[in-house]
């Protein structure tokens, strides 16, 4: 009888070394973040007053690597890599869509103060973009490749089109996904200038 109950404490005592050393060498539970695109930083001397926008971003066509939730990571031309535990917090389109049109806004507001009421409401202007690359390396290398069409509401003729191929060097991103969405951000910042400048132009050559 005591040989039994000493083979059951045996027992019982090697169950719960085994059961303790599984919780210690349990992996730690990585966590997921989430990011979405910034709009750039408003300049010093940027009007404070709202005005009516005569810009309007339609559509933004992007290719389908870049509309799943996880950050990519370009490894080569022909090869990208998911990030599992980095996430968009809001589909890429629909963010870089937002982000563009609060970029624009705030670049052509001292444009649209030159205009009256009637004119920012007859000169309205439609923004598409197809996206091509948008994405950082494994270096830290942002591209931004896009075309880009300026339209008059209403027509489909387009009033000018043009090509963006942007580069920006960054941060590796290797353990560091907030990287990422800095340098796309970045990169959106400048597609929005030459857009701005875009626009301009075209006001210039219609009056």
């Amino acid at each position: 009888m005591k040989r039994l109950s000493y083979f059951h404490l045996l027992f019982m005592m090697s169950s719960l070394a085994l059961l303790l050393g599984g919780c210690v060498t349990k992996p730690a539970r990585v966590l997921t973040r989430h990011f979405v695109l910034v709009p750039a930083p408003a300049p010093e001397q940027a009007s404070t007053t709202a005005q009516q926008s005569s810009v309007e971003v339609g559509f933004v066509k992007m290719p389908s690597y870049l509309l799943r939730d996880s950050m990519v990571v370009r490894k080569s031309a022909d090869e990208v890599d998911y990030l599992e535990t980095a996430l968009w917090a809001e589909r890429l389109d629909h963010s870089f869509r937002q982000t563009l049109a609060q970029n624009l806004s705030m670049l052509m507001a001292s444009d649209q103060a030159c205009l009256s009421a009637s004119e920012r409401e007859r000169l309205v202007v439609r923004v598409s973009v197809n996206v091509e690359q948008f994405d950082v390396d494994t270096e830290g290398r942002g591209t931004l490749l896009a075309a880009w069409r300026l339209s008059v509401v209403g027509t489909d003729t387009p009033m000018k089109i043009g090509q963006a191929h942007l580069t920006r060097p960054g941060p590796s991103p290797r353990g560091n996904p907030q990287a990422i969405a800095t340098t796309l951000s970045s990169l959106l910042a400048e597609f929005s200038r030459v857009l701005a400048q875009a626009l301009r132009e075209s006001a210039q050559a219609g009056r």
